[in-house]
């Protein structure tokens, strides 16, 4: 199991854990064998034997990922609360920030500069799968750089970041929502996501197929878009 992680800001406790294979567990995308030299299964342990050509260099058995993160969030009480969806939480701090006057467009565009490509899929992180003579970053470390992009934004000694906020899951403080949206960022990008391994290991970032957490971030891009026509529900259907 990869090691848990916690965070915590305005009294409220964040976490991220991994489910194993009790988990959503979602494809391996990676190509482990793009240079097509290699007959055995990628996974580290595993003999089985796979075609020559198969680039994901995993047999039927490791085509899934055996581990998924997800994110917990608890209450100043310790109450564990159901984190707020992607979407709901966006649509909470564009709500906040209109009223404001505080453009949101920065805080995302730097999550996903931060975010996308620096955090290596599931397998990688549990050591499932080995790319020789690579440093991996901790989790700890990627959620880390995510936080001191968010206080850059939410700074923690002014009073409006901990405005509550009101979304499906109850009122939660506008800073605890950005921490919870970093997170999960993370989470989907290790989950789905291919952009570390091409980028660090292929040497290739057009390589990348998977959307990982590039897929909220679109959805705040087409929340901020100027359409010309009422779009804040119907937005809602563009990024599946």
């Amino acid at each position: 199991m990869i090691d848990s992680i916690e965070k915590n800001i305005a009294d409220w406790r964040i976490t991220i854990n991994d489910n194993g294979i009790t988990g959503r567990n979602k494809t391996n995308t990676n190509k482990l064998n793009f240079l097509s030299n290699d007959r055995v299964c990628k996974v580290v342990g595993c003999t089985g034997q796979i075609r020559i050509n198969k680039t994901s260099g995993l047999c039927t058995i490791h085509e899934f990922h055996e581990h998924d993160l997800y994110l917990e969030l608890h209450d100043p009480e310790g109450n564990l609360v159901s984190a707020p969806a992607h979407k709901d939480i966006i649509d909470a701090l564009i709500e906040w920030s209109s009223s404001r006057n505080f453009g949101l467009l920065p805080f995302f565009s730097s999550l996903s500069f931060n975010t996308l490509g620096n955090v290596p899929d599931v397998s990688t992180i549990a050591g499932k799968t080995i790319h020789t003579g690579v440093i991996l970053p901790s989790l700890d470390s990627i959620y880390d750089s995510l936080i001191q992009v968010t206080n850059n934004y939410f700074p923690i000694n002014n009073n409006s970041s901990y405005q509550p906020l009101k979304t499906p899951r109850g009122d939660i403080p506008a800073i605890v929502l950005a921490f919870t949206f970093a997170g999960l960022l993370i989470c989907e990008e290790a989950n789905r996501g291919d952009r570390w391994f091409c980028r660090i290991i292929r040497k290739d970032e057009s390589k990348t197929t998977q959307l990982g957490a590039a897929m909220p971030i679109a959805y705040f891009a087409t929340r901020i878009f100027p359409w010309g026509v009422e779009m804040n529900k119907s937005s809602r259907n563009l990024t599946l």
